[in-house]
C-alpha cells in the first residue's frame, strides 16, 4: 500500500460524501476518486472539496485503489463487483456502508482477490445527493462491522481506523445478527412512516406548525425508495417474520378495541390524526420487546433516528391518551383495518420477491409523504 492511501468511492451522495467529506476535514493523507451513476453527483462533490478526482468508469474508479468504499444502493453491490473484478488488484480492501451486511458477504466469490470487510455506520437522514453530505455526520454515532473468521486482520484494522477518523464509534458482530436487529430497529421503522404518511395523505389529513410529534413520526417517509426498496429485498429473510408479527400485533390491537365499550361516534381523521401514529408506535416497541425477550439481548443500543422518532407518539400523554382512545374504541379499530392492507400488500410483494412492484409501492408511498408534507399548514 503506498504512503497516500488511495480510495475509490462508488457512489457520490449523501453517505459517501459524507466519508469522503469527514476523511478531508481530518487531514488524513487520502487521495479519493470518485465514481457515481450520475455524474454530477461526482463533479458536485469535487466541487465542494470532498474528492481530488473523479472517474468515468468503475474500472477507472479501482484500478489503482487500496480500498474501495462501495456507498451505493445494497441490490448494485454484485454488478459493481462484476464491473471492478477484472481490473481489482490482490489484497485490495473492499468496503461499504449498506445496512445489509450479508450482501457484503456474498460479494466474496465475486471478488476472490479482495479483502472484503462489510461495514455500517448508523447515521444518516431522509435526504440524498452530495449535497446533504456533511463532514460531521458520523461523529460519536455507532459503526458496526461484520467480520467472519475469512476477514483479514489488517484490512478489517484498517477499515476501523478510517472509520475512528471520521468520528465513529465501532464495534463488531456477525453478520446475521446485524441484519436481524436492523430489520426491527430500521427497517420496519422505514416502511411503517412510509405507509402512514400514504395514509394519512388519502385521508386528506393536513399538519399544522402544532402537530411536532406527528411531523417528527413521519419524517423518514420522504427517504429515498431505490434505496429502501434494495433493503427490503436484500434482508427479506429476516424482514418478513418481523413485518408479520407487526402486522399480528395490529390486528390484536384492533380486535380489542372492538372487544370495549363503544365509544363515542367520533371523525374518522381526527382519530386517525390524533391516535393512529401511537398505535403504531406501541406496536413497534411491542415487537422489539418480543424479540428482546427471546434473544436475552437489547436493541436499545442500536436503535438510530428513524427508530426514536417512529416510537415517539407513544411517550406522549400514554395515560390521557389511553383514556381518550377508549372514548374512540371503535372509530379506531376501523381505522387500523383501513390501513392493513398497506402493510399486506408490503408483506405480499416482499414474500413474492416482486422488486418492480415493490419499488412502484414505495415510490408511490414517498411521492404521498412529500405531498402530505408540502399541504401543512
Amino acid at each position: 500500500m503506498s504512503d497516500t492511501l488511495r480510495l475509490a468511492l462508488i457512489g457520490a451522495g449523501h453517505l459517501g460524501g459524507s466519508f469522503a467529506l469527514a476523511l478531508r476535514e481530518a487531514g488524513e493523507a487520502i487521495h479519493i476518486c470518485a465514481y457515481d451513476a450520475n455524474p454530477a453527483h461526482a463533479e458536485r462533490l469535487l466541487a465542494r472539496g470532498g474528492v481530488d478526482s473523479i472517474a468515468t468508469s468503475i474500472a477507472d474508479a479501482v484500478k489503482a485503489a487500496d480500498l474501495v468504499m462501495l456507498a451505493t444502493p445494497v441490490r448494485s453491490y454484485r454488478p459493481i463487483a462484476q464491473a471492478m473484478a477484472p481490473i481489482l488488484a490482490p489484497g485490495t480492501i473492499v468496503t461499504d456502508l449498506g445496512s445489509v451486511k450479508q450482501t457484503m458477504e456474498a460479494l466474496a466469490p465475486l471478488l476472490p482477490g479482495a479483502l472484503i470487510v462489510p461495514a455500517h455506520p448508523i447515521a444518516g437522514s431522509e435526504h440524498s445527493g452530495p449535497d446533504a453530505a456533511r463532514a460531521d455526520l458520523f461523529e460519536n454515532r455507532l459503526c458496526i462491522l461484520t467480520p467472519n473468521a475469512h476477514t483479514d486482520t489488517e484490512a478489517l484494522a484498517a477499515v476501523e481506523g478510517l472509520w475512528q477518523v471520521a468520528g465513529a464509534d465501532v464495534i463488531a458482530m456477525p453478520a446475521a445478527v446485524h441484519d436481524q436487529i436492523y430489520a426491527y430497529v430500521s427497517h420496519l421503522p422505514h416502511y411503517i412512516a412510509f405507509i402512514a404518511a400514504s395514509y394519512f395523505h388519502a385521508q386528506g389529513i393536513v399538519m399544522t406548525a402544532e402537530d411536532t410529534v406527528l411531523q417528527q413520526f413521519l419524517r423518514i417517509s420522504r427517504s429515498n425508495p431505490r434505496m429502501w426498496t434494495d433493503v427490503a429485498i436484500e434482508n427479506r429473510q429476516a424482514l418478513l417474520p418481523v413485518l408479520g408479527t407487526y402486522i399480528a400485533l395490529l390486528e390484536h390491537f384492533a380486535t380489542e378495541l372492538r372487544a370495549g365499550e363503544p365509544g363515542d361516534a367520533s371523525d374518522a381523521r381526527a382519530v386517525a390524526k390524533a391516535f393512529l401514529p401511537r398505535i403504531l408506535a406501541a406496536s413497534l416497541i411491542s415487537s422489539v420487546s418480543l424479540y428482546e425477550q427471546q434473544s436475552g439481548s437489547s436493541l436499545r443500543p442500536f436503535g438510530a433516528g428513524g427508530m426514536r422518532d417512529i416510537v415517539a407518539p407513544a411517550a406522549i400523554s400514554p395515560e390521557a391518551d389511553t383514556e381518550a382512545m377508549s372514548h374512540a374504541a371503535s372509530s379506531l379499530a376501523d381505522t387500523i383495518d383501513a390501513i392493513l392492507p398497506r402493510f399486506r400488500a408490503l408483506e405480499q410483494h416482499l414474500g413474492a420477491e416482486d422488486e418492480p412492484a415493490l419499488y412502484a409501492f414505495i415510490s408511490t408511498m414517498v411521492e404521498d409523504a412529500v405531498l402530505l408534507n408540502a399541504r401543512r399548514n
